[in-house]
């Protein structure tokens, strides 16, 4: 892909989180598209520019979530470093383990999160964040990567 495409890519991505954090909340349809964003950056760059990105698309994160700064900077660098370590091991031409990569990561951070939020804030563990995000969040980075893959294949 040309830098123009990803670029396009990344701020339309980014666009699109914002409507669903400031319009679709209600409707729990809260997709995590710039971890999609942060999976991409963590598979294609080395190790210290995955987790600058890990901790800066946390901390968007954590403007968006309204709560405590630093907690989703924090478990989205850990995830980022998870990312970057396993990419380098499995095959990442197999759509599944793709699938289980974005989804685990996801919800490995998103329990980060929760603990943090649960110690400092006694909040409740939230079965949306830990289970259904990061799924939907894999359904939707498969998508992405089918898109992509089929319009190199036209190019």
């Amino acid at each position: 892909m040309n830098r123009k495409f990803k670029f396009a890519l990344f701020v339309l991505l980014f666009a699109v989180q914002i409507i669903i954090n400031l319009y679709f909340e209600v409707l729990s349809l809260n997709l995590d598209l710039l971890y999609l964003v942060l999976v991409y950056v963590s598979m294609k760059s080395g190790f210290v520019k995955s987790l600058v990105a890990g901790t800066l698309i946390g901390l968007v994160a954590d403007y968006f979530s309204g709560n405590i700064l630093g907690v989703f900077g924090f478990s989205r660098t850990i995830a980022a470093y998870m990312l970057n370590e396993l990419s380098r091991r499995i095959d990442l031409k197999n759509n599944f383990l793709v699938f289980l990569l974005i989804a685990l990561s996801l919800g490995i951070s998103n329990l980060i999160a929760n603990l943090f939020f649960l110690f400092i804030l006694d909040f409740q563990f939230n079965i949306y964040l830990l289970v259904y995000q990061p799924v939907f969040t894999g359904i939707a980075g498969l998508l992405f990567l089918k898109a992509l893959k089929s319009r190199k294949h036209l190019d």
